[in-house]
């Protein structure tokens, strides 16, 4: 008898946390070292990414090939040169009291589009670079961002109204380092300021694996722990690869020693999957 699946016949989930540009290179090493160890994090059934985690999930759900050590990513695709004060100052208003989730959302999206951090269009043009596919995959791929207007998540699809290039841009327009993305009429930011996984878009599945590079710097949101009794499994980054991130998320120095870290990191975590995770 084969076994049962959940109601929304979703099995195998794969939920990938925000984590800057270091975050993507280290769950690219992590996930390429997966994969030559026999586990490959593209049979998920459904891929929920935030900020960074969207670009790697649109690269597993879309099929793109993923560099091996040979052929590591280049570092200069994630380039970013981050004004400290402007992002110091969004957090200042994350951190405002007396306001709802949602006002403190319109907030940030105000003062993120007056801050003028560059064009949107060049942002998007750069993370789909990064990401290497351009199109919505026929996979079950949510990317999260958060509407300024009305300061609630928008999830991103292939129904939806976001390009998927738009999609990654949004997701990953950190306020104060990047431009809110335009997208019929309204702008998008992080997906990451609800919540730096935002797990609870896997509810339902059988097992949900959650890859959360920033896990040692930000704790969970309430909403991540309505997961439906889903069994979970974490992986984070150990003490020598939160060593190799180092304190900025967007170094390209620290670009490549995060992708070795991740990789490094694969040998003990297709351990833990191999009597959990599908197989071809």
């Amino acid at each position: 008898m084969p076994d049962a699946v959940s109601p929304n016949g979703i099995r195998h989930a794969l939920v990938l946390g925000g984590g800057g540009a270091v975050g993507i290179f280290w769950m690219v090493g992590l996930a390429a070292g997966l994969r030559a160890a026999g586990i490959d994090l593209a049979l998920a059934d459904r891929f929920v990414g935030t900020s960074a985690g969207a670009v790697v999930g649109a690269m597993l759900a879309g099929g793109a090939e993923l560099p091996s050590l040979d052929n590591r990513p280049r570092p200069d695709t994630t380039q970013a040169q981050p004004n400290l004060d402007a992002f110091t100052e969004i957090m200042t208003l994350a951190a405002t009291p007396g306001l709802s989730r949602a006002e403190v959302i319109q907030r940030i999206g105000a003062r993120a589009l007056e801050l003028q951090v560059g064009d949107p269009a060049d942002h998007i043009a750069r993370i789909s670079d990064l990401a290497g596919v351009s199109d919505w995959p026929d996979a079950d791929l949510i990317v999260t961002a958060l509407d300024t207007t009305t300061g609630e998540l928008q999830t991103w699809t292939r129904t939806g109204a976001a390009s998927l290039p738009e999609a990654l841009g949004s997701s990953t327009a950190v306020p104060g380092v990047f431009p809110p993305v335009p997208v019929g009429g309204h702008h998008y930011i992080d997906g990451g300021l609800r919540s730096p996984i935002n797990a609870d878009l896997a509810a339902g599945a059988e097992l949900i694996v959650i890859i959360e590079p920033l896990a040692h710097l930000f704790p969970h949101s309430p909403s991540d722990s309505e997961l439906g009794g889903a069994t979970t499994l974490s992986i984070i980054p150990d003490a020598d690869a939160i060593t190799a991130f180092g304190s900025d998320l967007f170094n390209i120095a620290a670009l490549v020693p995060a992708y070795e870290a991740g990789v490094r990191q694969a040998s003990e975590a297709a351990l833990r999957l191999k009597a959990v995770w599908p197989t071809r």
